[in-house]
């Protein structure tokens, strides 16, 4: 004969905090049976019993079916949340990752930082002693400060290669195109939160109300001995 289950999926043993009762024996179970009758809103009445102060109570309460599905769930179905999930240790985590962001970019305070779109050229010179290279900084546009024009000009001349404003030129160009780098990460890192906030708001629609009891009746059932 097969065994009698709870028609709520409740642990009835749990819930009446009688160990190894059969759900058949349940007080509830003629009710938790004829409740796939209700709509899930609709309220039903079912017996609990409750502990408190080393005493026993059984109480009549009043819930819906959600209500019940919840409670049940939250006790049998082994509910995880986002910090189970390591979701609030990854937000810490990027968070720490931000502030080190942060953190690294103050190494760029001070230091030259190329414009975009300006690169070093090499050009030669000849003499009567021979040809010489040399090295400029040039930009698509006049965006630069003139050394003795009143107009801005799109070419610094920079010397040798071994003079300190080539030198110090070519890594301004190395530093603007570590940080474009750098941004791109982050633009692709901020599409990706924005999706994750996306996917966080639509979940509000898949949220059940919280589950409510109404104690309509309490009667205290057997002193619990110390």
């Amino acid at each position: 004969m097969p065994k009698k289950k709870c028609g709520l999926g409740f642990d009835c043993a749990s819930m009446m905090l009688h160990p190894g009762i059969d759900p058949g024996d349940c007080l509830n179970y003629k009710t938790c049976g004829s409740a796939v009758e209700l709509t899930p809103d609709e309220e039903l009445e079912l017996v609990r019993i409750r502990e408190e102060r080393m005493r026993q109570y059984q109480e009549q309460i009043r819930l819906t079916r959600r209500c019940a599905a919840i409670m049940m769930l939250m006790r049998r179905g082994c509910p995880q949340s986002p910090e189970s999930l390591g979701i609030v240790s990854a937000v810490e985590a990027i968070a720490t990752t931000l502030d080190n962001i942060r953190t690294g970019l103050t190494n760029f305070d001070g230091q030259y930082i190329a414009p975009p779109s300006c690169e070093l050229h090499i050009y030669n010179v000849k003499r009567p002693s021979g040809t010489y290279s040399y090295y400029k900084l040039t930009a698509e546009n006049a965006i630069f400060a003139p050394s003795e024009k009143e107009q801005q000009v799109r070419v610094i001349h920079l010397s040798h290669d071994d003079d300190a404003r080539y030198i110090e030129a070519q890594f301004g160009i190395e530093r603007r195109n570590k940080l474009t780098q750098v941004r791109t990460l982050l633009q692709n890192v901020s599409a990706l939160l924005e999706e994750a906030t996306r996917l966080l708001e639509q979940t509000t629609d898949m949220n059940s109300p919280n589950a409510t009891i109404e104690v309509s009746n309490t009667n205290e059932i057997i002193p619990i001995d110390s």
